[in-house]
């Protein structure tokens, strides 16, 4: 192979280069801004894909979010590959701040607020969610389901118009790069 390693990677190597980049994080986002803004397509299917991803990320349904991003990219005509890297924004790192924003807008939109049993901090919650059966979830799952709405929602409309307008900017400084290369080599003929 052309680009491997002379010597693989161990798990755990790998596992340490994923959650923290050997070159910093700053380098790390701006390598996945560019592969979003490179990606073949329509400015608006970029940006509807990017859109469905995030708005699925901020659901409370882990481990099916790849799937439902996929199906999502699809019906809004968006493309998948930046429907993938929009649910990425749900990761371990920012999971606990996604949900416990969407519980407290669920919260918000029930009027459940005082009610007893209710999680009081993000780390109850996070420790609810993964040690508690449905039954005893329910009454945390059911604000972060209702909550997830209003704010998939708004994430995703802002994302949507961000990637829309970033796309459709790269797209014609591209375009216009091209044209006065081209123009270059082969010279303006008349």
């Amino acid at each position: 192979m052309l680009f491997r390693r002379r010597h693989p990677l161990r798990f755990h190597q790998r596992l340490h280069h994923f959650m923290w980049p050997k070159r910093g994080w700053g380098r790390a986002l701006r390598y996945y801004g560019k592969r979003l803004l490179r990606l073949s397509g329509t400015p608006h299917s970029i940006a509807a894909g990017f859109a469905a991803g995030v708005a699925l990320a901020m659901t409370p349904f882990i481990g099916f979010h790849y799937l439902l991003c996929f199906v999502a990219a699809f019906l809004v005509r968006g493309n998948v590959l930046a429907a993938v890297l929009g649910t990425t924004i749900g990761n371990p790192l920012t999971f606990p701040f996604i949900w416990f924003l969407t519980f407290e807008a669920g919260n918000a939109v029930l009027g459940l607020f005082g009610r007893a049993g209710q999680a009081k901090t993000a780390e109850e919650l996070a420790h609810r969610l993964l040690t508690d059966s449905f039954h005893n979830i329910w009454p945390v799952f059911e604000p972060m389901l209702i909550g997830s709405i209003p704010v998939a929602i708004v994430a995703g409309g802002i994302s949507y118009v961000a990637v829309y307008y970033a796309a459709e900017a790269f797209q014609s400084s591209r375009r216009e790069r091209f044209a006065i290369r081209r123009r270059e080599l082969h010279g303006s003929r008349p």
